[in-house]
């Protein structure tokens, strides 16, 4: 199979100078956060209960199928339901 690209590439603007003097701001964290256990591929099974604390980057799904990936928590806090949306 031929690997294919395409021509020029891409060339972003290498100035900074409209955000040289900006600040990093830190975003607030949301108050409630729904973490899909259905990304692609098959769905995960919960690896957590109502009640659990969870961390960011805690493994929160899983699933045996060939074509899926682990879900994990993107923040760290309580889990108030598993549901079907």
């Amino acid at each position: 199979m031929e690997l294919r690209s395409f021509r020029g590439g891409v060339h972003p603007d290498p100035s900074k100078d409209r955000t040289a003097s900006s600040h990093i701001q830190v975003a607030p964290l949301p108050g409630r956060v729904v973490i899909p256990l259905a990304q692609g591929g098959a769905p995960c099974e919960p690896l957590v209960k109502k009640g659990d604390s969870v961390l960011a980057g805690q493994k929160i799904g899983e699933s045996q199928s060939f074509v899926s990936a682990p879900v994990h928590a993107s923040v760290s806090g309580k889990v108030v339901g598993i549901e079907t949306r």
